[in-house]
């Protein structure tokens, strides 16, 4: 599973790094904070469709990621 501390709200979109995404098939994330804490799942043609938009991190270096739609994802359980 994978953990997101919280969506980007200014366009409803989940940032997930491609490097942790595994390849073809669904999975889960948590949104650990935030009003949308939760579990979710994360069907792999919504990965497809999702754009790649490339991010900075603390340290300076660049990740890319794909900027899944909130609106979008399955919830399986809400978060407490």
């Amino acid at each position: 599973m994978i953990k997101i501390w919280q969506p980007r709200w200014k366009d409803r979109r989940v940032l997930i790094a491609r490097y942790r995404i595994p390849a073809g098939q669904d999975f889960e994330i948590e949104i650990t904070q935030s009003a949308a804490k939760g579990i979710y799942r994360v069907p792999n043609d919504l990965i497809c469709r999702s754009p790649i938009e490339t991010m900075k991190t603390k340290s300076g270096a660049s990740i890319q990621v794909r900027a899944v739609p909130l609106d979008e994802l399955e919830r399986i359980e809400d978060g407490q």
